[in-house]
């Protein structure tokens, strides 16, 4: 559940449907030195988001995921993610936004092999790809420039420009993605695994009922986990649940006994017992601890 969460159009501003071919384009700076450089957590109905951090860097927050990052970096959020930034001061670069309908547009049906880089929350470094870093830094400058200049044909520059980005974002995410696949073939079946995983983490099922989706054995399935995460099949399940349960917590008004029910523990203490035991924390310590209020009984 996300309904607490605040939903903007622009930051701050009060959400609204976007045009057709809605595009706001402005510098970091513009709008967080405003908040002391931190965007706290929030989430837009039908925006797409491209920043290009340039100098300085901060912290990303999607979902319940923290990451650190410097310039140079491209972070992407499609519409719907809970994200917010806590930039270094001085921090530069810009924010390009533009409605869902507009990124699809200039996409087309040509290119769904870009589609699913599209689909995820991604931070992207750049340190070390000095030609990538150099390119964005020209297509994020042009289209700030034809923003600002509303010139004959912008939007259609505009769309050539984010075509490109989308172009680069794709081709870093498979790269990202091919050298971590290359550096161990197990690699491979645990992103299988941890794709049934996201599917059915909620179901509680055992470790075996992965192995046999795979079509391995549970000592294979417990190798490959070691090797890439070094973590055992059933951690890496309950570190899911416990993202989720976060999730719930920070983001939600559920009760503490809800957001047990919601990730399938039918009896609360049980769930205070998994999320404290993994946590290190008690939920309502965790809830205390990230600024919450606490909730009135919720039956733990």
């Amino acid at each position: 559940m996300t309904d607490n969460i605040p939903k903007f159009f622009l930051y701050g501003e009060a959400d609204k449907d976007a045009g057709l071919h809605f595009l706001h384009v402005e510098t970091i700076p513009a709008r967080s030195i405003l908040h002391d450089w931190y965007i706290a957590p929030h989430r837009h109905s039908n925006l797409f988001q491209l920043l290009l951090a340039v100098g300085g860097g901060g912290e990303l927050r999607a979902d319940s995921l923290a990451q650190d990052f410097r310039a140079p970096a491209l972070v992407t959020v499609p519409p719907g993610v809970v994200h917010g930034y806590r930039f270094r001061p001085g921090t530069e670069g810009w924010v390009v936004t533009l409605s869902d309908s507009f990124a699809s547009e200039i996409l087309g049906p040509r290119d769904a092999e870009i589609g699913p880089a599209m689909a995820e929350a991604m931070l992207l470094s750049l340190d070390g790809n000095e030609a990538m870093a150099a390119s964005l830094h020209r297509q994020f400058a042009a289209i700030a420039e034809e923003f600002r200049t509303s010139g004959l044909g912008s939007l259609a520059a505009i769309a050539a420009h984010t075509r490109l980005i989308f172009v680069a974002q794709a081709r870093l995410r498979q790269a990202d993605r091919q050298a971590a696949l290359a550096r161990d073939a197990d690699a491979v079946l645990f992103a299988r695994f941890r794709g049934l995983v996201e599917t059915h983490y909620r179901d509680h099922r055992p470790v075996s009922a992965y192995a046999q989706a795979l079509a391995i054995t549970e000592k294979r399935l417990t190798a490959a986990c070691r090797r890439v995460a070094e973590k055992a099949p059933l951690d890496v399940i309950h570190a899911r649940l416990l993202i989720e349960a976060k999730r719930n917590l920070l983001y939600t008004s559920m009760t503490i006994a809800e957001a047990g029910y919601a990730l399938g523990f039918r009896d609360p203490a049980y769930f205070t017992r998994f999320f404290t035991r993994r946590a290190g924390m008690a939920p309502k310590q965790f809830k205390a601890a990230a600024g919450h209020e606490t909730v009135q009984n919720s039956g733990t």
